[in-house]
């Protein structure tokens, strides 16, 4: 899967070293642009970690410079304030290894996703009953929850994969930096799904451009999955137009450049 590497700032006082610069010293957004910065970004994430822990009295925590730990699920967890599990069923180990086959598969497509595809990631199954093809929650991280249903053909699995992939990476960069304003407006997605924030239309329009990306890199540059995804995308971008004064400056940013992508 390829090595992940960072080092991080010192963590005295670090919390406030990347949030206080500008978004745009990641180079862009992940899975989109090729020079996007992944040791930057997950150097700010170990040192924000690090304080988490410090002010939420986490007494278990990796060594200093142990990045890996800094970066596995279970530090992602007790790190993240106001972590919220989710009830999930075991991933079986056969379904596991398909898992792993299409997330080794997505790092190889393209060589800037492989690094991307590094990041170590918990997999669950959704409970049953729980209409969900796939999901993720900020608030329980680097963890991917997936239905039964994704496991019906392998252009599933890489679809609903990628997309809690991206959301995950945006995750990552919400550690340091927040993309919308508190009390922003909630809206109606374009897929009908009500009540979503305006970060998790940034999050939306971003799986809908990465996808896009995954069929051209497949040879896939027309059809019904990425005509929808293009007009879904699309209406992602009016939504974000309506609530530009609900995002952030960095949630401008992410939006400005997915207009790029899309």
């Amino acid at each position: 899967m390829g090595d992940i590497r960072a080092t991080p700032a010192a963590a005295d006082g670090g919390e406030h070293l990347m949030p206080a610069a500008d978004i745009t010293v990641l180079n862009g957004v992940p899975f989109l642009e090729r020079n996007f910065l992944v040791p930057r970004l997950l150097a700010g994430v170990v040192v924000v970690r690090q304080v988490h822990s410090r002010n939420l009295g986490v007494q278990d925590v990796p060594a200093a410079h142990d990045i890996t730990g800094w970066l596995s699920p279970d530090s992602a967890v007790n790190t993240r304030p106001n972590a919220t599990p989710v009830q999930v069923r075991p991933m079986p180990p056969e379904r596991m290894r398909r898992v792993q086959r299409a997330a080794r598969g997505l790092g190889e497509l393209l060589p800037h996703w492989r690094q991307l595809m590094a990041l170590p990631m918990a997999y669950h199954l959704l409970e049953k009953g729980d209409m969900s093809l796939s999901a993720s929650t900020y608030l329980w991280p680097q963890q991917i929850l997936l239905s039964d249903a994704a496991f019906d053909n392998r252009q599933s699995l890489d679809e609903l994969l990628l997309h809690e992939w991206c959301h995950q990476w945006l995750y990552l960069m919400e550690e340091l930096w927040a993309f919308d304003v508190p009390g922003a407006r909630r809206v109606t997605l374009p897929s009908g799904t009500s009540h979503r924030a305006p970060r998790e239309v940034i999050g939306a329009a971003h799986v809908a451009a990465v996808t896009i990306r995954m069929y051209a890199a497949l040879g896939v540059h027309g059809g019904e999955r990425v005509e929808m995804f293009t007009d879904y995308g699309r209406g992602c971008l009016d939504l974000l137009d309506e609530l530009h004064e609900d995002l952030t400056p960095a949630g401008q940013k992410i939006a400005g450049k997915l207009k790029e992508a899309l």
